[in-house]
């Protein structure tokens, strides 16, 4: 079977088992490996994600803003180690913050998108970039700009606001003119929420069975984690940065260099400036991006259901194709033996992870924290019953619950194949 073959097999196994909802492009060495949507773009609908199908990026979009802001740099209409109260009025002038700071996440600015607050009400409500400035302005910052790093919405919306104010132009304005028509990226734009984005997939989570993703305006996000693209144009949009198209020599070299912390400008950076990579998560989308530069690699995993590990497809699909190992996935049918469930539903525990098991409607759930300790409940089916074990398989993501029949010990192997034992701590 050769990498092509394998990608797919990988893929359409996922996808079999309702573990992928998404687009994936993959491309080395210049040819495009694969370029498939799997799944529904909209649950509600019953409509099917397609390779033209589109997505919220979420904060992929950082590397939008990184462009525009070194395209402005190239130009010669800022330079990158100007403080920002020079372009915005009255911020935090005695602290120093540079754009190179807000670029690379070490301004200290403070963020209120990590806050309770914004999860529990702002997200839902309108705000325009003025009033996210006047917020982030309002607050002191967390640690003193250059000596720290610390991941930063607030910073690329401030970014959002520099590029405004140093073009005269809206940001979605100044990326239509410098970008995306020079480009030709046709499908890719900011999300407002309100205007019709046509073949924009819906966002969903999981709660028992697929549910639509929590509400949040669009008009927040903006130029940190507001924009819309499909696998095809982030593949364009990687070549034009890796290529030199837009960006010069000089303004590339600046983007793909890990700072102190590993974070260029727009991406993380690892492996002596080998490998680009980027995730991306909003309400109901989770992506990942990764550019292998040395081998000429290119990963794009966009998914419209919040609960997939988009990093770990990712990584398995680059894997594959480096001829490295792979643990691949399995196809399995739930056996028809009774669930001695009545053993198995509580809580469990280990140092690092909870697990509640529940028995409803003659199902089996388990409530477990994923990325971000966001909870999600999922139900977990029977695949086989040996040596004193109940062997399970899960919905929605690819893992493997080992129960003793007893209802004592709980061996749990998530998604990246990683063990935990986790003991019974109370029945419900």
């Amino acid at each position: 079977m050769d990498k092509k073959q394998q990608i797919n097999e990988y893929m359409n196994i996922l996808a079999e088992g309702n573990y992928f909802n998404g687009t994936v492009l993959a491309a080395h060495k210049g040819e495009v490996i694969l370029n498939k949507g799997y799944g529904l773009s909209s649950y509600q609908y019953a409509i099917e994600n397609t390779s033209d199908t589109r997505f919220r990026i979420a904060s992929l979009t950082k590397s939008f803003t990184a462009a525009a802001v070194l395209l402005l740099h190239q130009q010669g209409r800022l330079n990158l180690s100007d403080k920002i109260n020079d372009y915005i009025n009255n911020f935090h002038s005695e602290n120093g913050v540079t754009i190179h700071h807000l670029l690379c996440h070490s301004s200290g600015v403070a963020d209120f998108t990590f806050s309770s607050e914004y999860w529990e009400k702002y997200m839902r409500l309108p705000s325009s970039l003025e009033q996210s400035v006047n917020w982030i302005k309002s607050r002191p910052l967390q640690f003193k700009p250059g000596t720290d790093m610390q991941y930063s919405n607030a910073g690329y919306l401030l970014l959002t606001a520099l590029i405004e104010n140093v073009s005269g132009l809206p940001y979605e304005q100044f990326l239509l003119e410098n970008i995306f028509k020079p480009l030709q990226l046709k499908n890719t734009g900011i999300d407002h929420g309100r205007k019709i984005v046509k073949d924009l997939a819906s966002g969903h989570s999981v709660w028992e069975e697929v549910i639509n993703a929590e509400f949040v305006d669009m008009s927040i996000p903006q130029g940190a984690y507001g924009m819309y693209s499909t696998a095809e144009d982030l593949y364009k949009w990687t070549e034009a940065l890796r290529n030199g198209v837009l960006l010069n020599k000089n303004m590339t070299s600046k983007m793909f260099t890990a700072n102190h912390w590993g974070y260029g400008y727009g991406w993380f950076i690892s492996g002596n400036s080998e490998t680009a990579r980027h995730s991306g998560d909003i309400n109901g989308f989770t992506n990942e991006l990764l550019m292998n530069f040395k081998e000429d690699l290119t990963i794009i995993v966009l998914s419209n259901v919040n609960i997939t590990p988009a990093d770990k497809i990712c990584e398995d699909i680059s894997k594959t194709i480096l001829n490295k190992e792979v643990r691949m996935p399995e196809r399995f049918s739930p056996v028809r033996e009774p669930i001695p469930w009545r053993n198995l539903i509580g809580e469990y525990k280990s140092n690092e992870l909870y697990s509640s098991v529940h028995w409803e409607n003659n199902k089996l759930f388990v409530t477990m924290p994923k990325k971000y300790g966001a909870l999600y409940k999922y139900q977990i089916k029977p695949f086989t019953f040996a040596e004193g074990k109940a062997i399970l398989k899960s919905e929605f993501v690819y893992e493997v619950f080992a129960f003793d029949l007893k209802g004592h010990i709980l061996e749990f192997v998530d998604v990246y194949g990683k063990t935990h034992i986790l003991k019974k701590q109370a029945a419900l």
